[in-house]
C-alpha cells in the first residue's frame, strides 16, 4: 500500500455519493480511484485497481454492499454508509472497519478515515507483526509505536474483528488495535474468553445479561452468532440457573 489512501466510492444515490465525494475530497492523503453506481460494476473495479479502501453504501439494486463484500475473496479496508442503522451486525460481520449513517457527518467521517490510516501504517509496519504478546494468564503486551503496554485481561470486555486486525474494548472505553486475526487470538486467551460470534470474542465475566441471540456488556450490546448460541449458553449459563425446587 503507498502512503496515499486509494479509495473506490460505490453509492446507487446520486445525491448521497455527491456528498460523500464532497466530503472525502476534503480530506488530505485520499486518491480516488473510481467512482461506481451499483455493487457489480463496484466488483469489477475491485478486481481492476485494487484501492486500499472501499466506501460503499450498503443498500443497492441486484447486489447489495453486503452481498458483494462476502463474494469477494481479497478484500480492501470497508466503510459502510447507510440510511438505516439495523444493518451494523451484519457490516461488522464481514469485519467493516466502520459504520456510518447517512446523512454522514464530517468529523465523523474523518474518524472513520483516521481509523483506516492507522491500520495501514500498522498493516505496512514490519515490526507490527509482534503487536499482541501474550504475558500470563493475568495481562498481555500490546505494542503501540516502540512502547510494550501491559493490559490485564480483566480489563478487556471484548476483542472485535477488523479482518487482519483485532480492535480490543476495554472497561474504561478506550480501544486499543493489534496485527492479529480473530483465530490466532482466540488460541491465545485465556479460558474467561469465549468467541461469540466469527467478529466477537468476550471477556465472560464482564457479562450483565444475556439472550440467545444477543450479550450486554457494559453499555456494549453484542449479536451471538446463529451457529455459536448452544456452545455460548452451555458456557456462561450452563447449570448455574437457580432452581426452584433441588
Amino acid at each position: 500500500m503507498s502512503a496515499n489512501l486509494s479509495y473506490i466510492l460505490a453509492d446507487d444515490d446520486e445525491m448521497y455519493r455527491d456528498y460523500t465525494v464532497s466530503q472525502l475530497q476534503q480530506i488530505e492523503g485520499l486518491t480516488c480511484l473510481e467512482i461506481c453506481i451499483n455493487a457489480i460494476t463496484t466488483r469489477t473495479a475491485l478486481g481492476r485497481l485494487k484501492p486500499d479502501l472501499l466506501v460503499l453504501d450498503i443498500e443497492m439494486p441486484g447486489l447489495s454492499g453486503i452481498q458483494l463484500v462476502k463474494s469477494l475473496q481479497n478484500l480492501p479496508f470497508i466503510i459502510f454508509i447507510t440510511s438505516h442503522t439495523n444493518y451494523a451486525a451484519d457490516a461488522f460481520e464481514v469485519d467493516a472497519v466502520d459504520y456510518l449513517v447517512k446523512p454522514v457527518p464530517i468529523e465523523r467521517m474523518l474518524r472513520a478515515i483516521d481509523k483506516v490510516k492507522k491500520l495501514v501504517a500498522l498493516k505496512t509496519d514490519p515490526k507490527a507483526q509482534d503487536s499482541f504478546q501474550p504475558h500470563d494468564n493475568d495481562a498481555f503486551f500490546l505494542k503501540e509505536k516502540n512502547t510494550f503496554l501491559k493490559i490485564p485481561f480483566n480489563t478487556v470486555l471484548f476483542a472485535e474483528s477488523m479482518g487482519d486486525f483485532v480492535n480490543f474494548v476495554l472497561e474504561d472505553g478506550t480501544k486499543k488495535i493489534a496485527l492479529v486475526n480473530m483465530s490466532n487470538l482466540e488460541a491465545q486467551l485465556p479460558a474467561c474468553f469465549l468467541r461469540i460470534s466469527r467478529s466477537h470474542i468476550i471477556n465472560i465475566q464482564k457479562i450483565k445479561s444475556l439472550q440467545p441471540d444477543l450479550v450486554q456488556l457494559d453499555v456494549y450490546q453484542l449479536p451471538i452468532g446463529v451457529t455459536y448460541r448452544n456452545a455460548v449458553m452451555d458456557k456462561v449459563v450452563g447449570n448455574k440457573i437457580i432452581k426452584r425446587f433441588k
